[in-house]
């Protein structure tokens, strides 16, 4: 990924190097495997814990519904980063909003804040929203005819 420019979606990519491109694809395709846990954990035990923190066990559900405006809001958001300074700079802060994920909801676990575990489900849809582009960035500097097996990968390893 380092050696993909800036300007990657607004123009054609320069191809990379063999070395590179199976670098890509293999970063991607684990990059893809561990982020693709964070929907499943939210989904899995979103409600659980919503329902044990959460003072009106109505709102239980919450924090999935949280999670999914997350992801819708910062599609855009994440594509304009992406455009304006490269998708490294919009996956490293979707790493970013990954960090904050675990880091929020073990904090509100910890304080039982119901409200702080859903606003750690947003930053769980901002994770969500950019590791959907990682499938369009395996086909970045690869060999047209190597592209559908990169992407293969990387959808793979979803």
């Amino acid at each position: 990924m380092s050696n993909v420019n800036a300007g990657s979606l607004e123009g054609a990519t320069p191809i990379l190097s063999e070395r590179d491109q199976r670098g890509n694809t293999i970063r991607l395709t684990l990059a893809q495997a561990l982020a693709g846990a964070n929907s499943v954990v939210v989904f899995a035990t979103g409600s659980i814990v919503g329902h044990m923190l959460a003072a009106d066990k109505t709102l239980a559900t919450l924090p999935i519904s949280i999670f999914v405006v997350g992801m819708a809001a910062c599609i855009l958001p994440m594509g304009g980063i992406a455009r304006r300074y490269g998708r490294r700079a919009a996956f490293l802060t979707g790493a970013g909003c990954g960090v904050l994920v675990g880091l929020l909801s073990a904090m509100a676990v910890v304080l039982a804040s119901f409200w702080l575990f859903c606003l750690a489900t947003f930053f769980g849809g901002a994770y969500a929203a950019v590791v959907l582009s990682f499938r369009f960035a395996a086909t970045d500097g690869v060999e047209p005819e190597m592209r559908a097996r990169a992407l293969s990968f990387v959808m793979g390893a979803g």
